[in-house]
């Protein structure tokens, strides 16, 4: 694949923390930066939450009531006794409490059996299938970033600030796209001019220095004279990130870690008024080889105080019903536990959406523990008919156009 003008001089500018789409982007920024806070029943927004590493369905949404369950995991089963039960046959993690006080309250809605025809067990394939809804063939763009290049199509250039970022350091091929690029942001101290935070006299004058040279400089190259207007404008874009989230104030508690600061930016960013549509970010260390209970009591505790934090801010501040967050993994785990009181990889697992206009529930039937597929769990539900339902009833696209097949639409929504 070639490498175009546009594309070279974007990888060019991580040392200011993001891709950007053109030399225009944030001298619009700025503007955007005057606004006022986001306005309630403004467009749907969709926070995507990849829980890498591949989670044990299991011993996440768990069939307390099946006898089967504690016989093929007799060291790793979590008892009937401490379960936080959905209903009665299937619980949570006894490390979810967050996530059972969203369900009591009709926010979130369990996905049970989710996967896809032939599941590859390799993480980076399995991760691509997950990111581009393609299992049969490898493809160039995520299933986000085609409903990003068919959204912003025949719109005036920017007119959508920020269609999608990412709060990680790694773009993943969710929201790769060809007409769009999406920046990567992870909060906005890290999206400034670099410098010495104890000398601010320093740092003005080096500012002042960066912003002085790419104001004369000037040769008659198109890509000297590229670089020269993003660099002046990133430095501009910076600052006006920062205003747009200075007047936020916490609405919630957070947990103290990547993930629990990752989702408290997206809410200054959403509270703030940033014109973005998708936010994605991922938490790590699901695969879950080696002792997985002691693994998921951290994970599944910053996951759902972290997620559970998010939506208690943006009710707090009346934008919760414009937000649907959605989670995935690139595959569960087998059914029965291996030598080393872990989990080895497998195939279907649950999502979770959560949001107040979620239909808050269990879609779907738990797959059976003894009729197994080389033992793994056989999936009910294909991941691609949540993807499809998130783009139609959600984001209000064309799910066809987007996954290239339509798809059965599932009940998640109570009203979108």
């Amino acid at each position: 694949m070639t490498t175009s003008r546009r594309d070279f001089l974007l990888s060019g500018l991580g040392l200011m923390g993001a891709a950007v789409y053109g030399n225009e982007l944030f001298g619009l920024l700025a503007q955007q930066a005057q606004a006022a806070p986001r306005a309630v029943g403004a467009s749907k927004i969709l926070i995507i939450i990849q829980m890498s590493g591949g989670n044990d369905g299991l011993n996440t949404v768990i069939p307390f009531a099946d006898p089967a369950y504690l016989k093929i995991r007799p060291t790793i089963g979590i008892k009937p006794d401490v379960v936080l039960k959905l209903d009665d046959k299937v619980a949570l993690n006894p490390n979810m409490t967050p996530f059972q006080d969203l369900y009591k309250a009709g926010k979130l809605a369990v996905v049970q059996g989710v996967g896809y025809p032939n599941p590859n067990r390799s993480h980076f394939r399995s991760i691509e299938i997950w990111q581009t809804a393609e299992p049969k063939k490898v493809k160039d763009t995520g299933w986000i970033g085609r409903y990003l290049d068919l959204a912003n199509s025949g719109k005036a250039q920017l007119d959508n600030i920020f269609p999608a970022i990412n709060v990680d350091p790694i773009l993943p091929k969710t929201l790769s796209a060809q007409k769009v690029v999406v920046p990567s942001i992870s909060d906005v101290k890290n999206f400034t001019f670099k410098a010495d935070p104890r000398y601010e006299a320093d740092r003005t004058a080096q500012l002042s220095t960066f912003n002085s040279i790419y104001q004369k400089y000037s040769l008659n190259r198109p890509y000297i004279e590229e670089l020269r207007r993003v660099g002046l404008d990133t430095t501009q874009a910076s600052d006006s990130i920062a205003k747009m989230v200075a007047t936020y104030k916490d609405g919630a508690k957070y947990p103290n870690s990547g993930f629990g600061r990752g989702m408290q930016f997206i809410a200054q960013l959403i509270i703030g008024g940033v014109n973005c549509s998708i936010y994605n970010i991922s938490i790590g260390g699901f695969d879950t080889h080696t002792n997985e209970q002691r693994a998921h009591e951290g994970l599944f505790r910053t996951l759902t105080e972290g997620v559970k934090a998010l939506q208690t801010d943006l009710e707090n501040h009346g934008l919760d019903k414009d937000v649907c967050m959605i989670t995935f993994s690139e595959f569960g785990r087998r059914v029965g536990e291996n030598g080393g009181r872990g989990t080895d990889h497998g195939a279907a697992a649950p999502m979770f959406l959560i949001g107040s206009n979620v239909k808050g529930g269990i879609i779907g039937d738990q797959p059976s523990l003894t009729d197994l597929d080389d033992g793994d769990l056989k999936y009910k539900i294909d991941f691609r008919n949540v993807y499809a339902s998130v783009l139609d009833r959600w984001l209000g696209a064309d799910s066809k156009a987007v996954l290239g097949d339509r798809y059965d639409m599932l009940d998640l929504f109570s009203r979108a």
